[in-house]
């Protein structure tokens, strides 16, 4: 006998099959807020009075260059809704329609389609403004700022170097590494050169602490390193950023200076996305709704719920993949599952980076960074995946986790790892909701 979990899942429901011996404690959710009636005039709101910045229409702008950076596609943020917001400013303030220009965030992703930035900005605005898409492996592309304190050479994008105003327009959502989206993260990753996103994102390898979802600004490495590298810029920065419910629609917009309105967001988010977990887990049932994008923006619901599950249970990650595999990067072959858990455990949380760099050798440095967090949450719990979009034939190329195509075998792999009468945490909306542990459970 199974006990039914219905999940959203691309539009329709995703019913998982789970054994009926095992005792479901509740359905973990964020605080559920209705989406903003009109996303143009909330934003028009927040733009009328940003945090700790003069508003962007009482500046002079006549002449000036502005640079509009905006999140890519693999992003859910409803940019199109309240960009015609961003724009009346710019042009009260006397910036002309021939001085603004659009820069997609990529980061290391693939470009943006035109399809895609026209969906992003909106079918007008695309076809109207000057777009492209940043490029993190163009050298010519790049501008040289020095290094930060921690180490990172920081190189960005040209166009922000030439821009008399960069304004970053995006969202602010739970972030493994950083706490939270959003801010200059635009910046850093999303306009730097690859060697910069690869040092940056080592800012959080530490072994013990690794997962560092829904924690303050400050006490993120990563957070702290990118904020110094946007500075060394020098120009002025406007943040525009969303906050969105379980439906990726807006429900709140942020405004202004982009660490101080960034900060404002990150304390707002953290109360709606941020859930109690009284006791941890035998098994965490993790959703990727709404970050379905691709395989690495929907395996964030696994990371989100980490803590809710107790040290040597088992994540089961939901995970859409829209877009299939993304820019994941694939190795030819793979050390079994099993038998890689087995070494990650005997080798303890320390020596996992020296055998991540050892095996990634030659490879970006940020596929340094995600080997690490996905071995060391295979360290800590056993993890599987279902998804119907990712060739199963990953399953023996990657053994970091299980991937599984048939609910079936998803679930009675997981039942033959947990407790008969296994307890069960489910997050329906795990890329919207983050687990806040038992504070001697988060090693």
């Amino acid at each position: 006998m199974t006990q039914p979990i219905d999940l959203p899942w691309g539009g329709g429901t995703l019913t998982v099959p789970l054994p009926d011996r095992w005792r479901v404690l509740g359905r973990l959710e964020p605080r559920t807020l209705p989406a903003a009636a009109d996303p143009a005039a909330a934003c028009t709101e927040a733009l009328r009075e940003p945090v700790g910045a003069q508003r962007l229409a009482e500046r002079s702008l006549a002449g000036q260059r502005v640079v509009i950076v905006s999140d890519d596609h693999s992003r859910p943020t409803p940019v199109a809704a309240f960009l015609p917001a961003v724009l009346a400013e710019l042009r009260a303030a006397g910036a002309r329609d021939e001085d603004i220009e659009f820069l997609i965030a990529t980061g290391v992703h693939r470009d943006s389609t035109p399809e895609e930035v026209e969906r992003k900005l909106g079918r007008e605005i695309a076809g109207r403004f000057r777009w492209r898409c940043h490029d993190a492996r163009d050298p010519a592309g790049l501008a040289d700022l020095g290094t930060t304190s921690r180490g990172t050479p920081v190189r960005l994008n040209r166009r922000l170097v030439e821009a008399d105003l960069i304004v970053c327009v995006g969202a602010v959502e739970p972030h493994l590494l950083l706490g939270f989206g959003g801010g200059l993260k635009m910046l850093l990753p999303g306009c730097a050169g690859t060697e910069t996103i690869g040092r940056n994102h080592l800012q959080g390898v530490e072994p013990e602490h690794f997962d560092f979802v829904g924690e303050h600004a400050e006490r993120s490495p990563m957070r702290l390193d990118l904020e110094e590298a946007a500075g060394l810029l020098g120009k002025p920065v406007f943040l525009v950023n969303a906050t969105m419910n379980e439906q990726a629609k807006p429900t709140r917009f942020f405004c202004g200076d982009p660490i101080a309105a960034h900060r404002r967001a990150a304390g707002f988010v953290a109360e709606l996305a941020g859930v109690e977990v009284p006791e941890q887990a035998d098994v965490v049932l993790a959703n990727s709704d709404p970050m379905n994008a691709d395989l690495r923006q929907s395996i964030k619901c696994v990371g989100n719920s980490l803590y809710a599950c107790r040290p040597g249970g088992v994540l089961m990650g939901c995970v859409y993949c829209e877009h299939g595999l993304g820019e994941i990067f694939v190795p030819r072959c793979s050390l079994p599952y099993s038998l890689l858990r087995t070494l990650v455990r005997c080798l303890g949380g320390k020596r996992i980076l020296g055998l991540v760099q050892k095996a990634k050798r030659g490879e970006p440095i940020e596929e340094v960074f995600v080997g690490h967090f996905a071995l060391q949450m295979l360290r800590r719990n056993h993890h599987g995946v279902f998804s119907q979009r990712l060739d199963p034939a990953l399953d023996r190329k990657m053994g970091m986790a299980r991937i599984f195509d048939r609910l079936d075998e998803f679930v009675a792999w997981a039942a033959a790892r947990a407790p008969r009468d296994a307890t069960v945490w489910v997050f329906p909306h795990g890329g919207a909701t983050f687990a806040r542990p038992p504070k001697a459970a988060q090693a």
